[in-house]
């Protein structure tokens, strides 16, 4: 499954869009459509590598607005 967001290659790099593949969903997932996604301060720091574990490409937010 290909999905479309916006995130960053490294930590120093500026957030653009990317396209992401993922796994299909499985019989235990809940596949829910994103319409909305907040991104604050400390997603800011998580993107950066400010934080340690940043894996790339990293997306931040964490605030989700969607349906299923």
């Amino acid at each position: 499954m290909n999905i479309k967001a916006i995130g960053a290659y490294s930590a120093t790099q500026p957030l653009e869009p990317m396209d992401i593949t993922r796994r299909e969903p499985g019989p235990h997932d809940v596949k829910i459509e994103i319409a909305y996604c907040g991104v604050c301060h400390s997603d800011i720091h998580q993107v950066r590598s400010e934080w340690a574990g940043t894996v790339y490409p990293c997306v931040p937010g964490h605030e989700l607005w969607g349906v299923w």
